[in-house]
């Protein structure tokens, strides 16, 4: 199975003061989804498509041509869900208003690039060091904020 790493460049969790209660999920899928309660329905394609839902119990279950799957989310928190047919990854990245200039400096840029190799890599993913990589057909809580944000592909950080 072909396991490329589609590399959500810009993972946002924007780490506001509040955790925000209760559970949220983002889907990312290739091809169109369904969400009704907690099943998703999956019509797979090679769109990349988008959802975010509550979910409202302790199990999601994904319908699909290769038949139904359960994932758990017991915890509270902010989860992703991979329905793509490439794996996820992708790491925190602060973003925000603050209006100051920040430098870059050489050496930070290649710490950066040799982090995002790694990650590519399926290697020192965790979440200490608040990053993922994730399969198709898996789910990870990536933050206990529901507020944070992810930032999927082909979006532009706000």
């Amino acid at each position: 199975m072909k396991t490329l790493a589609i590399v959500v460049s810009a993972l946002t969790l924007l780490a506001a003061c509040g955790a925000g209660g209760g559970k949220k999920v983002v889907v990312m899928a290739s091809g169109t989804v369904q969400v009704s309660g907690n099943t998703i329905t999956l019509n797979p394609g090679s769109t990349h498509n988008e959802e975010t839902f509550v979910p409202e119990g302790d199990k999601i279950t994904v319908t699909g041509p290769a038949g139904n799957k359960e994932f758990d989310v017991k915890d509270a928190g902010l989860y992703l869900l991979n329905l793509k047919k490439d794996s996820l990854a992708g790491s925190y990245q602060k973003t925000g208003t603050d209006n100051s200039q920040i430098v870059i400096t050489q050496e930070n840029l290649w710490q950066r690039v040799d982090s995002l190799t790694m990650l590519m890599k399926g290697q020192g993913v965790s979440a200490e060091k608040r990053n993922y990589s994730l399969p198709p057909m898996s789910i990870a809580r990536i933050t206990k904020n529901t507020e944070a944000q992810i930032i999927g592909p082909y979006r532009k950080i706000p």
